[in-house]
């Protein structure tokens, strides 16, 4: 896994916060379909694996945004890449913190 990339969706021009909601639901709902591992906050989702694939998945949450109506939209990302190795993950920077949540590995239970 070379690549991870934060990604805030801000659709500009949805007439409410439910409206928001669901521009943003159908782009999470896009990156849940590539089967690439993600992780959703508050203010961004976190996406990981290959350079290629990670680039791709940012080009079309554009897209899909873009399909459910919005026609304005800013999005955000920080973009971690390492051509030669691998970068932290997810898992390894914030596991410790949800030791009950299944989406992260044994050992994050056994660190907190």
């Amino acid at each position: 896994m070379n690549c991870s990339i934060a990604i805030q969706y801000l659709p500009m021009d949805a007439a409410d916060d439910d409206a928001t909601c669901d521009a943003v639901d159908a782009v999470i709902a896009y990156i849940d379909s590539t089967g690439i591992d993600y992780f959703v906050g508050p203010f961004e989702t976190a996406i990981e694996g290959d350079y290629e694939a990670c680039m791709e998945i940012l080009k079309n949450c554009q897209l899909v945004g873009a399909e459910h109506g919005c026609k304005h939209v800013m999005t955000y990302a920080k973009i971690n890449f390492k051509p030669e190795g691998d970068v932290m993950s997810t898992d390894h920077k914030i596991g410790k913190y949800h030791p009950n949540d299944p989406e992260f590995a044994k050992t994050s239970a056994a660190v907190a």
